[in-house]
């Protein structure tokens, strides 16, 4: 199932937005890894996700002051299958 979480045309400030929805999925991790540390597991993937999701929205807030546009349009799907089990 295809789920549209976002699909419009925003002003550069209204596309807090898409801080906002990163600032969330790096909680999670951050979250993630605590959770894998105490378990004494090996927290790395987790710790590479975070710092690659601050770099994604770094660029991508770069981009758009960079290119001096008043607006950007924002489109988000999420995807939700499930599955029988885990699989690693």
């Amino acid at each position: 199932m295809e789920i549209q979480l976002i699909s419009g045309t925003f002003t550069i400030m209204e596309a807090e937005l898409l801080t906002a929805i990163f600032t969330t999925k790096i909680a999670f991790h951050v979250n993630r890894i605590q959770t894998i540390r105490d378990a004494g597991e090996d927290s790395s993937h987790a710790e590479n996700r975070v710092m690659l999701l601050q770099h994604t929205l770094r660029t991508a807030i770069d981009n758009m002051k960079q290119k001096g546009q008043s607006h950007t349009c924002l489109n988000a799907y999420i995807e939700v299958n499930t599955i029988p089990r885990l699989t690693q």
